[in-house]
């Protein structure tokens, strides 16, 4: 009974947490590497999924100037 209200607290207390913060950022190419750069002496634990929305944002960003 006691390890069925533990969980059930643990799962209201997820369920109710407010979804993450978004800030979107104007950096120069030069700035942007700069961050790239930096993330990458990071561990990869920690930087890699940072890294890959990056690339995945600029790519987008070089898309739709594009068209």
């Amino acid at each position: 009974m006691k390890k069925t209200l533990t969980l059930i607290a643990i799962m209201a207390a997820v369920a109710f947490q407010p979804a993450p913060k978004s800030y979107k950022l104007e950096l120069t190419a030069q700035e942007l590497q700069i961050v790239y750069d930096a993330l990458g002496e990071l561990p990869a634990k920690t930087s890699e999924t940072i890294r890959i929305k990056i690339v995945q944002q600029v790519n987008q960003q070089n898309t739709t100037d594009k068209k």
